[in-house]
C-alpha cells in the first residue's frame, strides 16, 4: 500500500506533478499538483485494482461533461503507475480554500452560512437533474474559487437507492448547523436545519421546498396617499384698460369699367374666330402593325443532378448517462409530464458509451434553438444545450 502522505511528492504522473498530500478517503487521496504550464491543480490517485475503481473512472469521465458555477470543475482523467502498482486518477480545478480550514477560525455569520447553503442547494439541485448524487456534504468537501462557493466533485456517483437523495438533503442541514455551531439559528435557516435533518423521511424537505423557503417575501405594498389638491383661489381684479386702437384711411371708391367697351371686345373677337375657323378634313391615319408579343418562357426545370438541400439535423441535449436504461427512465418521465417535448435516447458516435436525453426529433438549429429554450423555462437543466450529432 503506498504511504500517501510522504513517499510519492514529487513523482509526474502524466503532464502534472504531485505536490503535498491534502486529504484522502475510502477511494483515494487528494494531493496539491501542477501542470506543465505551472498552473495549480488538485489530483486524486485511487488503485485501479480496487472493485469500484472502474465505476470511480466512467464517473470521472461523466463528470468532465458537467458544467455548473458551484460545482469544482474536473479538467482530465487517466490511468497511472506508481511503486509497480496500476492508479486511476482525475484533474481538478484548483480552489482557494476549503471551509473545514475556514471554520478553524470560528463560526460563519448568518449572511456568510446562508450563501454557503444556496451555491450548495442550487449545485445538488443540478447533479439530481442529471442522476447523481454527492454523497459527501460536509466542511472537507466545501471550498471557495475566488469569491464563489463550490462543491467538490471527486466522490460523484449514480444513487444505486432512492433515498440517496434525501440523504444530500440531510447532509445539507447538517452542514448549515456545523457551519454556525456553537452559535444559534435565526429564521429561516433554523428550519431549514429543522426539515432538511429529519429523521422521518417523511418529515424530511426536499431541496425544491427547501429553495421555496430560502425565497426572499415579496415586499410590502404601501398605499400611496392621496393628497387633496384645492382649487387655487381666483382673485377678481379690474380688466386692464385698453388703448384705442390708430384710425386706418378708407381705401378710395373704384370707378366702374364702361360697358360698351366690353361689348365691342366680345364681337369683335368673335368676327375673328369666324372668320378663320375651317373644318379640316382629319389626315389618313398610317396603319401601324401591332407589336408583336414577347415569346414568354417558363423557367428551365432545376438540372436532375443538383439535390435538394437538407436542413440541418439539430438536436436538444438536456441529460446524459452512461446507462441506456437510466436515459430511456428520465426520457419516459419527460414525456409523461411534457408531451410536447418528445423526449427520446440519442448514442452519438463522438461519445461512444454515453447515452444522451434528446429533445424533439431532428430538427433545424432554429426549431432547436426554441424547444432549448421552452425546455428551460419548464424547469430542465439550465445548460441544457443545442448540439449536431453524428448519431449511429
Amino acid at each position: 500500500m503506498v504511504d500517501w502522505k510522504n513517499s510519492i511528492a514529487g513523482t509526474t504522473i502524466g503532464a502534472y506533478t504531485l505536490g503535498s498530500w491534502l486529504r484522502e478517503d475510502s477511494a483515494g487521496a487528494i494531493f496539491a499538483a501542477h501542470g506543465g504550464d505551472g498552473w495549480p491543480v488538485l489530483i486524486k490517485l485511487a488503485p485501479a485494482s480496487g472493485p469500484d475503481a472502474g465505476r470511480q473512472f466512467e464517473l470521472w469521465q461523466r463528470s468532465r461533461l458537467l458544467r455548473h458555477p458551484h460545482l469544482l470543475g474536473l479538467r482530465d482523467a487517466g490511468h497511472a503507475e506508481l511503486t509497480g502498482e496500476p492508479y486511476v486518477y482525475a484533474v481538478f480545478e484548483y480552489p482557494d480554500e476549503i471551509l473545514g480550514a475556514a471554520l478553524q477560525h470560528g463560526p460563519l455569520s448568518e449572511p456568510e452560512t446562508r450563501g454557503v447553503l444556496e451555491a450548495a442547494l442550487d449545485a445538488l439541485r443540478y447533479l439530481h437533474c442529471q442522476g447523481l448524487v454527492h454523497g459527501a456534504i460536509d466542511p472537507d468537501h466545501v471550498v471557495a474559487a475566488g469569491e464563489t462557493v463550490k462543491l467538490t466533485t471527486d466522490a460523484l456517483r449514480e444513487p444505486q437507492h432512492p433515498d440517496e437523495c434525501s440523504e444530500d438533503v440531510r447532509q445539507l442541514g447538517e452542514l448549515v448547523r456545523t457551519l454556525r455551531a456553537p452559535e444559534a439559528l435565526a429564521e429561516p435557516l433554523a428550519t431549514v436545519v429543522r426539515r432538511a435533518a429529519a429523521a422521518e423521511l417523511a418529515e424530511r424537505w426536499t431541496l425544491a421546498e427547501i429553495a421555496r423557503w430560502m425565497e426572499p417575501p415579496p415586499p410590502p405594498v404601501s398605499p400611496t396617499p392621496v393628497q387633496e389638491t384645492l382649487p387655487e383661489t381666483v382673485q377678481e381684479t379690474a380688466p386692464e384698460p385698453v388703448a384705442p386702437r390708430p384710425a386706418v384711411p378708407l381705401p378710395a371708391p373704384v370707378r366702374p369699367f364702361p360697358k360698351w367697351i366690353v361689348a365691342g371686345l366680345a364681337i369683335l373677337l368673335f368676327t375673328i374666330l369666324w372668320s378663320h375657323w375651317r373644318p379640316k378634313a382629319d389626315p389618313p391615319h398610317a396603319q401601324i402593325p401591332p407589336a408583336p408579343r414577347a415569346a414568354v418562357e417558363a423557367p428551365a426545370p432545376p438540372p436532375a443532378s443538383q439535390p435538394a438541400a437538407r436542413p440541418g439535423v439539430w438536436h436538444v441535449i438536456a441529460f446524459t448517462y452512461r446507462s441506456h436504461e437510466a436515459a430511456l427512465k428520465k426520457a419516459k418521465q419527460i414525456n409523461t409530464r411534457w408531451p410536447d417535448l418528445r423526449a427520446g435516447v440519442l448514442a452519438p458516435r463522438s461519445l461512444r458509451g454515453y447515452y444522451l436525453v434528446a429533445l424533439g426529433d431532428g430538427m433545424s438549429r432554429e426549431n432547436a434553438v426554441r424547444v432549448q429554450r421552452r425546455a428551460r423555462s419548464l424547469g430542465l437543466p439550465r445548460d441544457t444545450f443545442v448540439r449536431n450529432y453524428e448519431t449511429n
